[in-house]
């Protein structure tokens, strides 16, 4: 992992004409290759800060830099992937995953090339033409995640992605990610509720209080994947952090 990949430095925001302090001074490094968890009370900005890093809102303080570069934004070398898949319903998954490329204007031939590779990796082998409503909700949530990796972007920024779905679901499809995320060495910024969703996902875990939101607490994760729930580290950091959070 190399330092100075994200940097984010000084960072505020407020809401309704300043009355509404949500982020506030957040100081962040996030190295590359990195899984970062970001975990605090609902409402304290998570999402705010995910969404600022996209480039889809501005800070009112501070910045942030990627490779030394200021985000001023949107970009392709960030993609965010949302809770609710956002897969457009008249597109097969195939459509839904070549999307990104036609906007580049790859060539039909090359593009489809990529865009079997990811099905591929996501294990949706099979379910080429099949549309978002005949799929599961583990289904969509693979759709959306490879139609996020299809464009190589340098970050995937995921903001509660499995949080819609069952337990079981749930757990199979962390798995899975820690999967695709150790196939593809992707930076990965993942907002989640979860504090055990949390320690089996990440390389560290940032705390944040209550809003407005501040760091509270940076836990690094050293347990070796994969990672076993029920085992004493795991127990005994999930708790730490829990105490932490409450």
């Amino acid at each position: 992992m190399s330092e100075n990949f994200l940097t984010i430095v000084n960072l505020s925001k407020w809401y309704g004409n300043g009355n509404i302090h949500v982020l506030d001074n957040i100081n962040l490094d996030v190295f590359r290759g990195e899984f970062v968890s970001l975990l605090g009370p609902s409402g304290c900005g998570k999402t705010t800060l995910l969404r600022i890093i996209a480039g889809l809102e501005k800070q009112d303080k501070g910045e942030v830099r990627l490779k030394g570069e200021q985000i001023v934004g949107p970009g392709q070398d960030r993609v965010m992937v949302f809770q609710d898949y956002a897969l457009f319903p008249w597109r097969t998954v195939l459509g839904n995953i070549l999307f990104g490329l036609e906007v580049r204007k790859i060539k039909k031939e090359e593009a489809l090339k990529i865009a079997q590779n990811y099905i591929k990796l996501v294990n949706l082998e099979g379910f080429e033409n099949s549309y978002p409503h005949e799929l599961s909700g583990g289904m969509k949530q693979r759709v959306a995640l490879a139609r996020a990796l299809v464009c190589d972007p340098e970050i995937l920024l995921m903001d509660e992605p499995l949080a819609a779905l069952d337990a079981q679901t749930r757990n199979m499809m962390q798995s899975e990610l820690v999967r695709i995320w150790s196939a593809t060495k992707k930076t990965i910024i993942y907002v989640t509720h979860s504090i055990e969703e949390a320690v089996y996902l990440s390389d560290r875990v940032i705390i944040f209080t209550p809003r407005p939101a501040k760091v509270k607490k940076i836990v690094k994760v050293d347990i070796p994947r994969p990672r076993d729930r029920f085992s004493r580290e795991f127990v005994e950091l999930r708790a730490k952090i829990y105490e932490q959070l409450h």
